[in-house]
């Protein structure tokens, strides 16, 4: 069956794109900081953590329980994508500025009450790129199921996007990090699939 994840995939990121093409950028962050409202808030807050490394060791432990050969290609693309995301970080881009830092003393600004702003290394997005590794190892698995596809699509998306509603990434800082995390899983996944044949059962314990 076709890889339908990769192409929706794909298709987002010629949207955003085009997007970034025609929208200034900080103009943009302004906007979706003032369309945001306490529910919002909440569900962004609270939802942007799936993007957290802990939240992948989180899906890797329970991968070991579903299919051993899952949770391996999952751990192995997420060490890949965290690597050099944090790498470019620090090193090319350590001087990329968060929205944040720019939008702070603005007077009409809405601070998002609980949430720890950050200013500095702003590209690529290190949340996206790890929800994005992580979803595309899990759809590519499961090429054959088209609602498990879709699924990862959405829950991707949405938590790369509360980087932006949280002004802690601009829109091209998470395309960056899908593109980064996508691409290092995809091609993991293509690698490891045959080679991990062994694996491709669940873990018992006992």
């Amino acid at each position: 069956m076709q890889f339908i994840y990769l192409n929706i995939i794909r298709f987002t990121w010629f949207l955003g794109a085009l997007f970034i093409l025609f929208q200034d950028k900080l103009d943009f962050q302004k906007k979706i900081n003032q369309l945001g409202n306490p529910v919002l808030d909440l569900v962004m807050r609270n939802l942007t953590y799936a993007g957290d490394g802990l939240f992948a060791v989180l899906v890797f432990i329970v991968l070991l329980f579903i299919r051993i050969k899952t949770a391996l290609i999952a751990l192995i693309s997420f060490a890949l994508t965290a690597g050099i995301v944090q790498l470019l970080k620090h090193t090319v881009f350590e001087t990329m500025k968060r929205p944040y830092y720019f939008l702070q003393s603005d007077v009409n600004f809405r601070i998002i009450e609980d949430f720890t702003y950050h200013s500095s290394n702003s590209f690529p997005s290190g949340h996206s790129a790890s929800i994005f590794a992580i979803c595309t190892v899990i759809a590519y698995q499961y090429k054959s199921k088209l609602s498990i596809q879709l699924l990862l699509v959405v829950i991707a998306v949405l938590v790369a996007l509360t980087r932006v509603y949280l002004c802690q990434h601009f829109l091209q800082d998470i395309i960056a990090g899908s593109l980064i995390g996508t691409l290092i899983s995809y091609y993991t996944s293509l690698l490891l699939e045959s080679r991990l044949n062994r694996f491709d059962k669940p873990l018992h314990i006992g």
